[in-house]
Formats: structure tokens, C-alpha cells, sequence
């Protein structure tokens, strides 16, 4: 009777376990490794993006300071033009010099000079998606507080502008254009004919007129320039901020 023993392979199998092993780990640490390296990459071009779009909005901040501070001049003139010309509308005054004045008056109270900031850098960040490109969270809330401020200032400056539509449209029953010259010459006297007389002198006319030329100037230093000097500042400390953090200049 022929007896049969068993093989015995478990060295064999145990062997090529470990290799199965081995190999396994070195792909699973290659694949590991180049996961971190890719991982890596698209984290320094994120970065690079970053940096790039913070000197791109440093440089669009730079051009709206200028932008609100020359607006918040021609605001500061108009308003002042605008209490003139209501005083003597509520005064009654009608007299050669006091119409001269409102002639010269007119030219400079209900030109338009909406604020146009810079949304260059703007569009591409939200085209980007958003603030998910800045890091900081501090520079990205007052981006966000920035861009709230930059959208109600430019709103509301459209709504202004819409005050002195109407309020043009009424002085056209009241200035004859017929009485400007030489509009190019720095004399103001000079850009209004002598003996200019109103096309109007019913009150109730002219009183509307003073009561929208008084709104319009209500609305320029009340909100206008109040909302100019808040996003002035924001904008200023949004610059410190990039400054510090990206080295913009």
C-alpha cells in the first residue's frame, strides 16, 4: 500500500505573499507620492494665481482712490453751487446781478459724474470663483465688505444721477441757453450774456426748482460723500492689508 505525504508549500506561498506585498506598498507609495506632488503643484499655481490677482486688484484699488477722490471734489463743488442757487431762489432774488449768477450757477450744479470704479481684477476673481483663491481670511472679508461698498456707492450715485435729470428738465422752463457764450473762458462772468433774464418768474416754477436742486444737494453730502469717504477707507485699509501680506506695490 503506497502511502502518499503531502507537499509542502507554505515557504514557497509565504514568499510570493510578500512579494505580492512588496510590490502592492511600492505602487500604493508611488501612486501616494504622486498624488502630494500633483496635489503640490496645482497648489503653488493656485498660489501664483493668487498673488497675481492681488497686485492686478492693488493696482484697480490705486486707480478707484483716485477715482473717489476726484468725484468726492466735483461733489463737494456741486453741493456748494446747489445751496447757492436754492438761497437765492427762496430769497427771491431777481435782480440783473443776482439772474447773472444763477445763469453762471446752473452750468456747474447738474453736470453728471457718476463714480466709475476699476472691475477689471473684480470680474476675473468672481469669473474664478470667487474669494475660493484667497487664502487670508481676513483680506478676503474685506474684499467682500469692499465690493459691498463699491456696488451701493455706484447704485446709489445712478439714483443721484436721476435727481438731476429731473431737476435739468425743469430748468430748461428757466435758463434760456440763448444767454451763455464764450463757455471755453475761465471768467465765469464772461460765459453769460449781459441783461440774461429767466424765461420764468411764476414762483411756484422756480420753488419746485429750488426744492429738487435742494434734494439733489441733501443727497450728495448726507450719502454721496458720506459713502465716498467709507469705501475710500476701506479700499485704503483693503491696500495696507495686500501690502503685508502679498508684498504689492
Amino acid at each position: 500500500m503506497e502511502v502518499h505525504h503531502p507537499h509542502h508549500h507554505s515557504g514557497h506561498e509565504k514568499k510570493k505573499f510578500q512579494e505580492y506585498l512588496s510590490e502592492f506598498l511600492m505602487l500604493f507609495a508611488a501612486v501616494t507620492l504622486g498624488f502630494f506632488a500633483e496635489n503640490k503643484r496645482e497648489h503653488f499655481v493656485e498660489r501664483e494665481r493668487e498673488h497675481q490677482y492681488m497686485q492686478s486688484f492693488y493696482e484697480d484699488l490705486k486707480r478707484d482712490t483716485a477715482e473717489l477722490n476726484a468725484v468726492r471734489r466735483t461733489y463737494v463743488r456741486q453741493a456748494a453751487f446747489l445751496d447757492t442757487s436754492v438761497n437765492y431762489i427762496f430769497e427771491g432774488k431777481t435782480d440783473p446781478e443776482s439772474i447773472s449768477k444763477l445763469y453762471r450757477l446752473n452750468l456747474g450744479t447738474l453736470g453728471s459724474r457718476g463714480v466709475r470704479l476699476i472691475e477689471r481684477t473684480t470680474a476675473q476673481l468672481k469669473n474664478a470663483g470667487g474669494l475660493r483663491l484667497v487664502e487670508n481670511n481676513k483680506i478676503s472679508d474685506q474684499i467682500a465688505v469692499y465690493w459691498h461698498w463699491a456696488s451701493y456707492i455706484q447704485a446709489y450715485g445712478e439714483s443721484t444721477e436721476e435727481l438731476k435729470i429731473r431737476a435739468r428738465e425743469k430748468s430748461y422752463l428757466i435758463f434760456n441757453n440763448g444767454y451763455y457764450q464764450n463757455q471755453e473762458l475761465g471768467n465765469d462772468k464772461e460765459k453769460v450774456k449781459p441783461g440774461a433774464k429767466l424765461m420764468t418768474t411764476d414762483r411756484n416754477t422756480l420753488l419746485e426748482y429750488a426744492n429738487r436742486l435742494h434734494h439733489i444737494k441733501n443727497a450728495l453730502r448726507n450719502v454721496s460723500i458720506v459713502q465716498i469717504d467709507k469705501t475710500k477707507k476701506v479700499a485704503e485699509e483693503l491696500m495696507q492689508g495686500l501690502q503685508k501680506e502679498y508684498h504689492v506695490k
